[in-house]
């Protein structure tokens, strides 16, 4: 479902498996249903309360949403010394195998961060509670969150999470020297400009585009997850989702494979594509060493904090190019709220109370106003906050988004094993030298989701 950004944003600034297994469910009551009172703000919890918190806000991370959530996990520890913390911090890709890992055990952090496409099993098996009731409890703060905000992680009719951000996730970060160098004034407006202008750039001795697919999820979260959509539009992947009809092997999907095996052929990324992770993409671009690097509206505050001074001066925003026969929009960009904070279904009691204040806190009214100041939007509105702390890449993001609609990221939306498919054949595709044909993957791709279904 196509979502426009422009209220969203406005609102920002204007204001392995294993766990699969039934076997390793827990109590499925809800605290309403067990009888349980959560108390909020106000009402101090009983001594010696300890929340289990496993995240990815780690230490050495400049990403607005990591900055943020990190100061406010230390306030709130602050202002509730009564209540122990117990941080699990890891980056985005361990975390995930972690999550899986210890829920296969029945082992699950009392608070934790859950990609979308993981809700669906914690929730079928009972590892996580819903929080819609925690949500109306308290009807201000519910009403604070964009409602596009809860798409990634609505099971049915619940919400099987309360989400921590809210940003597309495939934009083009582009030093426009260089694209000035190799004879393009504007980024490309079409596919055959943007492969041009990708050679040009080769040419010229620069790596056209530094990517770092080490943790397998930049090139199906900030490539293929929208060039996909330029080729089939997304009404094919809803059709996927709702298993009504769409195939992985459809003609509309293969040629979007085969648009990234064609960036692969002509040399657009740097060979060591597979040994380098986001982090390390966006070192080798702010040194110069690349013309353009792909990921989320995560990393302009990164950019801002961390580029050398004449690389982040040419730096601009683009998303990727339409597409010739393509079925989808060409100002359409992927995006969600892709991570949310999960609730242990065990939580009872004041245990359960001290949970629900920490999640609060961590996804309030302050958090957005924090993010805004350096330059990220919020999955809540933000009534104030200092507009001259705002980077100038956080405006032109704004402008951007004023553009585009925004459609499903596939490895949030997806079931697992579909999306771990995906990232393992992606991988090998982008492998320089690869013999790897895209319809081919296209059918292991179908082939596992046929399986999932059943």
């Amino acid at each position: 479902m196509r979502q426009r950004l422009i209220a969203a944003v406005l609102a920002v600034v204007m204001p392995i498996s294993a766990w699969l297994l039934a076997g390793c469910g827990a109590a499925s009551d809800s605290p309403r249903q067990a009888g349980f009172e959560v108390k909020f703000p106000g009402d101090a919890p009983s001594p010696k309360i300890t929340l289990t918190l496993a995240h990815s806000w780690t230490a050495t991370s400049t990403t607005a949403v990591d900055v943020v959530h990190r100061k406010l996990v230390e306030q709130f520890k602050q202002q509730n010394p009564d209540i122990e913390i117990s941080e699990d911090i890891l980056d985005n890709a361990s975390l995930k195998t972690k999550i899986r890992t210890l829920a296969a055990g029945n082992v699950l952090p009392d608070v934790f961060m859950m990609l979308g496409s993981d809700a669906e099993k914690l929730l079928d098996n009972g590892l996580i509670m819903p929080v819609d009731w925690v949500l109306n409890t308290d009807p201000e703060w519910r009403d604070s969150f964009h409602p596009e905000a809860f798409e990634d992680f609505r099971v049915g009719d619940v919400i099987a999470g309360v989400p921590v951000q809210l940003t597309v996730s495939s934009l083009v970060f582009y030093n426009s020297e260089i694209l000035r160098r190799a004879g393009y004034i504007e980024f490309p407006r079409t596919w055959d400009e943007f492969v041009d202008a990708l050679q040009r750039i080769k040419e010229l001795g620069t790596t056209p585009i530094v990517m770092g697919n080490k943790d397998q999820w930049v090139a199906v979260s900030s490539l293929l997850s929208t060039l996909a959509d330029r080729h089939t539009g997304t009404d094919w992947f809803m059709s996927l989702k709702e298993n009504s009809g769409a195939r992985f092997t459809d003609p509309e999907f293969v040629n979007a494979l085969k648009a990234i095996r064609e960036l692969s052929d002509i040399g657009a990324f740097n060979a060591s594509i597979n040994n380098l992770n986001n982090n390390q993409q966006r070192t080798a671009y702010y040194v110069g060493q690349a013309a353009m690097f792909l990921e989320g509206g995560w990393a302009i505050s990164s950019v801002v904090a961390d580029a050398q001074k004449p690389v982040l001066d040419q730096t601009r925003l683009a998303i990727l190019p339409a597409v010739p026969g393509g079925r989808g929009k060409p100002d359409a960009v992927s995006g969600g709220s892709g991570w949310a904070l999960a609730l242990n279904a065990n939580l009872r009691g004041e245990k359960l109370n001290a949970a629900v204040r920490l999640v609060k806190w961590l996804t309030g009214e302050k958090a957005a106003g924090m993010l805004a100041e350096l330059g990220d939007i919020s999955v809540s509105r933000v009534t104030s906050y200092d507009r001259k702390q705002a980077p100038a890449l956080f405006a032109e993001y704004l402008d951007l988004l004023e553009k585009v609609d925004m459609t499903p990221v596939y490895d949030v939306r997806l079931q697992p094993i579909v999306v771990q498919t995906l990232n393992e054949g992606l991988q090998e595709l982008l492998t320089p030298g690869s013999k790897l044909e895209p319809e081919e993957l296209a059918r292991r791709i179908q082939e596992v989701y046929e399986l999932e279904q059943y």
